[in-house]
């Protein structure tokens, strides 16, 4: 947990089967429906074995490619991590930031949560969240792309995506009402920044902090993977 100015981060068994229609004679099998006569125990096993070399196969070649994490690692002080360059320039760091880590086999994560305020005076003017999932079991590609084409069908009122280009390996924006969005995909890491705007902001607007937004999720990228920010 972070708490003050620029501080760091916190035997089943088989089931029965159960036939439901007339019951044929034993010795009639040639009167039972098509679907519910039994095949050959022989074409059973290697009906078996051919599926279970496939899907062998596959596992053999995701696992021997592995994720592709691009030398980023999670950290239980992302709110540290995230300097914001860039929103800095209209938006002053509150003092309530919190940090959160997770780590699994299927996925590495972490979190940060804090607030920003006005630059004319303490007042809340926004709210950040930010987060990094590594993915080290599935690729997120399709769910990232299906995301971004269905984005604005999902978001509730008018939503404006925008593609992002040289910033991962493919990234967009959204901004919809006081909210600002960014996604980014960059290999098997998946990164996402969210602002949103208190009522009275001043002259800040949502679309206004777009760009600026973008370009600190990408300075987060280059410390995340131990470049210099």
């Amino acid at each position: 947990m972070e708490n003050g100015p620029w501080a760091a981060g916190g035997a089943i068994s088989e089931p029965e089967l159960v036939v439901s229609g007339p019951v044929a004679p034993a010795n009639r099998p040639e009167l039972l429906p098509a679907s519910q006569r039994r095949r050959p125990l022989g074409a059973l096993l290697v009906g078996a074995v051919a599926a279970s070399a496939v899907w062998g196969a596959g596992l053999y070649a995701f696992g021997a490619q592995g994720p592709d994490l691009r030398g980023y690692r999670v950290s239980d002080r992302l709110c540290s991590l995230l300097t914001l360059p860039n929103l800095a320039t209209v938006l002053d760091r509150g003092s309530r930031w919190e940090s959160t880590e997770s780590r699994h086999a299927a996925e590495d994560t972490a979190d940060c949560a804090g607030q920003l305020e006005r630059k004319e005076g303490s007042e809340r003017a926004a709210t950040l969240t930010a987060s990094v999932v590594l993915h080290k079991r599935t690729s997120p590609a399709e769910e990232f792309d299906a995301a971004r084409a269905t984005a604005a069908e999902r978001i509730p009122g008018r939503a404006e995506v925008r593609t992002v280009t040289g910033l991962g390996d493919r990234a967009y924006t959204v901004v919809h009402g006081r909210t600002t969005e960014v996604h980014v995909l960059d290999g098997d890491a998946e990164f996402a920044l969210s602002v949103r705007l208190q009522a009275a902001s001043g002259r800040v607007t949502a679309e206004r902090l777009r760009p600026l937004a973008a370009g600190d999720v990408e300075a987060l990228m280059r410390r995340l993977d131990g470049g210099t920010p």
